[in-house]
């Protein structure tokens, strides 16, 4: 049977904070439903039906009990969360699709790092199947806007600093609007049997690393001026900067990816769930901020 959204049982949301997690929480409360919202920071705004808690997710599972979990954090929380509530009866988790485009990573970091959320995605499962708790886990591409788009913002960046951006490849990409995700977790919940499982899902545009770039750069008013170059001068270009101590954040398998499509097949979602994206429109404002 699908939870009710208004009164019992509580909601619990993780990750809170998130873009994702925000929107969610919008929503949620124009719908009527009932949340307590988990997040290391002060909330910004209040919201009518939504409870704050204060706490950090890391020093352990927040200490209430709720019908439903809502999780717009690390799949691992989630996990760590449904282990120590045993009220927990209903879980909606996002994940990412990056175990689908990484598994095979030349980089041992990303290899290792899409060993255990693949883990953690099959223990979360595994756990809800064992207690007859029903789960709805959203694997995504990338999240953009909300208010911050923290993922695109780089791009931006490079794309107002730099007279022309380099480019190594015309990878595939289908950006996820947080708004969106967030309509689709909050609608699931009020659905039965036939949204459990695993979904990946796209944003409602294909278009390639290049396209993407002057989508981000015409969002702050102006066009991007792309020169293709090959991988191996990036990476050179790269070095020298990890030399100088810049860029530190960037690893040279992130180039090599702009070659590859980081794309999904989310027509059973579109289909069963209703999901219907938008296309990639970045919020200039939140680029500029």
């Amino acid at each position: 049977m699908a939870p009710s959204l208004t009164g019992d049982p509580a909601v619990l949301v993780l990750g809170a904070s998130t873009a994702s997690g925000r929107e969610f929480l919008s929503q949620a409360a124009e719908s009527g439903l009932q949340a307590l919202a988990v997040s290391r920071r002060q909330p910004t705004r209040s919201l009518p039906g939504i409870t704050w808690l204060q706490h950090d997710l890391s020093e352990g599972p927040a200490p209430v009990m709720a019908g439903v979990l809502v999780s717009f954090g690390p799949v691992g929380l989630a996990l760590r969360q449904m282990t120590a509530s045993h009220s927990i009866g209903r879980v909606v988790a996002i994940s990412s699709a990056s175990t689908v485009f990484k598994a095979d990573s030349p980089d041992a970091l990303e290899r290792s790092a899409m060993v255990r959320i693949a883990a953690e995605e099959s223990r979360l499962a595994a756990q809800c199947a064992a207690r007859g708790a029903g789960l709805t886990l959203f694997k995504t591409t990338m999240i953009y806007g909300g208010g911050s788009d923290a993922n695109v913002a780089r791009l931006a960046d490079l794309s107002a600093r730099l007279p022309f951006v380099p480019v190594a490849g015309r990878g595939l990409r289908q950006p996820v609007h947080a708004h969106d995700l967030a309509e689709l977790a909050l609608r699931v919940l009020a659905m039965d049997e036939r949204s459990f499982g695993t979904w990946l899902l796209g944003g409602g545009e294909t278009l390639d690393y290049p396209a993407l770039l002057r989508r981000v750069a015409s969002a702050q008013g102006r066009a991007a001026r792309i020169i293709r170059l090959p991988c191996a001068v990036l990476k050179l270009a790269l070095a020298l900067a990890h030399a100088s101590g810049r860029l530190g954040d960037v690893r040279p398998v992130m180039l090599e990816r702009q070659a590859v499509d980081l794309v999904v097949d989310d027509q059973p979602a579109r289909a069963r769930l209703g999901w219907n994206p938008r296309p990639f429109r970045p919020d200039g404002a939140a680029l500029r901020s």
